[in-house]
């Protein structure tokens, strides 16, 4: 962009041009970088709150696509959970009914942790590892500051540190 003279008119951005322009410029810039946090939230962050907003125990499959998405755009890598998540949504359920010729009502809400919950009780029933479903549990959890939660329940927990515990007591239990 010029910064062009119309006829007897001073230039638009000459305070930039004077050593005491470039100074107040310098400092805004050096002001937006030293408060990282409050400009750019970093990513740890954008996942804990895109985490927050959905209730993993009644999640309805279209919500699971949309938080999949959601994960990957802010920078969350594709790993064993998320293909967990991903597989439970209803564009995976809708393809794969389509290729078993089934089916699939995508508008019950599912239990996530629920489902986890099950899965880790029958692979130790079965003597099978439950750590992939271990994993999924906690994974389901959002990393966030209290202050930020919801409001507490019953028993002066949040929904999500009661079930940051189940994740918690579902590793600690001898595989």
């Amino acid at each position: 962009m010029q910064n062009e003279l119309a006829s007897g008119q001073s230039p638009v951005f000459m305070s930039v041009r004077t050593e005491a322009g470039k100074a107040r410029v310098k400092a805004a810039v050096a002001g937006f970088q030293s408060r990282p946090g409050q400009v750019q939230p970093s990513i740890p962050e954008k996942i804990a709150g895109i985490k927050a907003r959905y209730d993993a125990r009644a999640i309805a499959p279209q919500d699971i696509d949309q938080m999949f998405d959601e994960l990957v755009q802010a920078g969350h890598p594709v790993t064993a959970p998320m293909l967990l998540l991903n597989s439970m949504g209803q564009k995976f359920r809708s393809h794969l009914a389509g290729i078993t010729g089934s089916a699939y009502d995508g508008s019950k809400p599912l239990d996530l942790v629920g489902v986890a919950q099950l899965q880790i009780q029958r692979a130790r029933k079965q003597g099978s590892s439950a750590g992939g479903w271990e994993t999924f549990l906690a994974f389901l959890a959002p990393q966030i500051q209290p202050q930020a939660q919801s409001q507490p329940q019953s028993g002066g927990q949040t929904p999500l540190e009661q079930m940051a515990k189940v994740a918690q007591q579902a590793q600690a239990r001898p595989h």
